[in-house]
């Protein structure tokens, strides 16, 4: 064979090659190279869609957005002799931002999206948008985009209510995609309050805007636009002027106890306090405020490491929401539970008789004594009575009739009937369940049984017991209302942009008791004898109130040096309740510094003080009997030595 034929078919083999890997490229992968040459000059800039607004019940805008703007970098929009590492390089050379940070965040939001664009800084400040806009011509492929940063109007009313937002974490962020979810890196979402409980609902979907570019990166044209939805707006049940009043009054109480304790060493100086008004008919939160708060606008643009230490550091933890969080003792306010039992399983009446005769209560066979939280004993007396006094000696018997009678499971089933042990359901992320101890629970914990100490402890609202201020205002609207107890609710509608409706939550009956017809008459009269009775433990703050109030007071032990709890709930008008009232306060000491704070706020309610001029008044007297701070003290000693403490300190 000569070379020449040699040569021939060495040409026609290569040709045939040639020939099939054309034939590969345009008929097998065609699709994939005529989509590749798409993107090659097509690129996506984002158009921000604003997060919706928060609003009262009248229309007061609470939360809004400003301007703001953020930094962008477009990768179909880098010429061929850019890369992204260079590029970032160069940006944080003629700016603040540093470049690690700049390379960590592309690494972490660029992997599969070779068109959409990556956020490399939020809430540009004023400089850095200048030296980008100055330096265009430097940092091709990086754009700078209108956008928008929470606007809290009022930052430091309802921060624990309204909550705030933030970047999105890496655990969010996997927990939603699996959810089914369709959030990115980098996006802001809720963090807490009512920012994160109707994220789906605030939350904008974002436009964008597809171009065309040429071959150095330049836009040619634009394609196509994709309009941004704003997010939807919240409607609250509550009235801004109502819960500043609460808000207001609730922190200079809070101070004045402070103040007052400074001058006198027996007395407890609160660490917190909580208040809570609801509209007993439907479960709506009128108000709801938690000492102490903070300031929204620290999260507004980003929390710096500085004031995020100082929020987690400080001792009385601002950041927590009481009202729904803290899970702690109810003390006497528990005796409400105790009463409904007693009625319904002991056929207790009105007029049932009781008598105190030490103002200590012996179990049989047992030497030591549960007492009463007032020395000396108090006589006889009738349920409502018992009920208005607080007086611990009756309750205590009927915690051990009730055990006698069907061991130690009821006043736990009436605990639970009312709610207790179990969310509210109430619509704010992050509500504490709290717990009602039983025999299960005991064993697994002291790996000891249920005795009828245990009962009698419960009886009064300690023993383990733990509820939160939203679900104690549960049982006070129950009571008030018949029985019926309303899911609590705080947004009472969600509308978009143009005003149409989009959710509206109608009131949710969660139960509806089937207990005796006189049950809770009996028990809403012993809640007015508190406040009206001449012997009543709240009448010295309500006798002369011009509209009749039914209420409860509390005193909790904590256990250990620290003071106890104070706790009053009530709902007025009495014979037609209209609004019930919650007071936690924290380490206060005695419910007597609570009964003022409610009279406080239903002066205000009820337009008993000039709205635009005034504030109502605080009553607070000397101190009450400093025996009860003591009290605290002794049972840890007790607890020390390994000797048993008899609860007796809840009014």
């Amino acid at each position: 064979m000569d070379r020449f034929k040699v040569i021939r078919i060495a040409l026609v083999i290569i040709f045939i090659l040639l020939l099939g890997r054309a034939a590969q490229l345009q008929l097998v992968r065609g699709d994939y190279y005529q989509e590749l040459s798409e993107g090659n000059r097509i690129s996506l800039r984002p158009i921000n869609a604003p997060r919706g607004k928060i609003m009262d019940k009248n229309g007061k805008v609470l939360v809004s957005n400003k301007l703001s703007y953020n930094l962008y970098m477009l990768p179909n929009e880098i010429p061929p002799n850019f890369s992204p590492d260079r590029l970032l390089h160069t940006l944080a050379s003629l700016s603040e931002l540093k470049e690690t940070d700049l390379v960590k965040t592309y690494n972490k939001v660029s992997s599969g999206k070779k068109l959409e664009p990556i956020l490399l800084k939020r809430h540009m400040t004023s400089e850095l948008l200048v030296k980008v806009e100055e330096n265009k011509d430097l940092l091709p492929g990086i754009i700078v985009k209108e956008a928008s940063v929470r606007d809290y109007v009022y930052p430091e009313t309802l921060s624990h209510v309204i909550g705030y937002t933030g970047e999105i974490s890496e655990r969010e962020l996997k927990d939603l995609s699996a959810a089914g979810y369709d959030y990115s890196g980098g996006d802001m979402i809720g963090k807490t309050g009512l920012e994160r409980e109707y994220d789906l609902y605030l939350d904008g979907i974002e436009g964008v805007e597809q171009i065309e570019i040429n071959s150095i990166g330049e836009k040619v044209q634009t394609l196509g636009i994709k309009k941004p939805r704003p997010g939807y707006n919240l409607f609250l049940n509550l009235d801004f002027t109502l819960q500043k009043a609460v808000e207001e009054f609730l922190e200079r109480s809070v101070l004045q106890l402070r103040e007052m304790a400074v001058k006198d060493e027996d007395m407890a100086s609160p660490t917190g306090a909580a208040a809570i008004l609801m509209d007993v008919n439907t479960g709506s939160i009128l108000a709801m405020a938690s000492v102490p708060d903070f300031s929204l606008n620290l999260f507004a643009k980003g929390l710096s490491q500085k004031d995020y230490q100082n929020l987690i550091n400080n001792p009385f933890n601002p950041l927590l929401n009481r009202a729904t969080m803290a899970a702690v003792p109810p003390g006497s306010i528990f005796k409400l539970v105790t009463g409904t039992a007693a009625i319904e399983e002991l056929g207790v009446r009105a007029d049932t008789n009781f008598y105190d005769s030490s103002g200590q209560y012996y179990l049989p066979g047992w030497s030591r004594p549960f007492n009463n939280w007032h020395s000396g004993g108090e006589g006889n007396l009738d349920f409502t009575k018992a009920i208005a006094r607080s007086n611990n000696i009756v309750f205590y018997q009927l915690g051990y009739d009730l055990y006698k009678k069907y061991g130690g499971d009821k006043l736990q089933e009436y605990a639970r009937l009312y709610g207790l042990g179990s969310e509210t359901g109430i619509d704010l992320p992050g509500e504490k369940s709290g717990l009602v101890p039983d025999e299960k629970w005991k064993e697994e914990v002291f790996n000891q049984g249920w005795y009828p100490g245990d009962s009698v402890n419960l009886s009064i609202g300690q023993g383990g017991l733990l509820t939160t201020p939203i679900q104690l205002i549960e049982i006070i609207a129950a009571i008030a209302n018949q029985g019926k107890v309303y899911r609590p609710r705080i947004v009472d509608k969600v509308v978009n942009q143009a005003g149409d409706l989009i959710v509206d939550f109608k009131p949710e009956l969660m139960h509806d008791f089937s207990f005796d017809n006189n049950t809770l008459q009996i028990l809403k009269q012993g809640m007015i004898e508190v406040t009206n009775a001449s012997y009543g433990t709240a009448s010295s703050h309500f006798n002369d109130f011009p509209i009749k109030v039914a209420g409860k007071t509390g005193t909790a032990q904590t256990g250990t040096f620290t003071a106890n709890h104070g706790w009053f709930g009530g709902f007025a008008p009495a014979d037609n309740p209209e609004v019930a009232v919650l007071i936690f306060l924290e380490n206060g000491g005695s419910s007597s510094y609570t009964v003022p704070i409610a009279r406080g706020i239903f002066e205000y309610y009820f337009g008993l003080v000039n709205k635009k001029t005034d504030r109502p008044h605080i009553y607070y007297h000397a101190r009450p009997n400093a025996s009860e701070n003591k009290s605290a003290m002794m049972k840890l000693f007790h607890e020390v030595f390994r000797i048993p403490f008899q609860e007796g300190n809840s009014n």
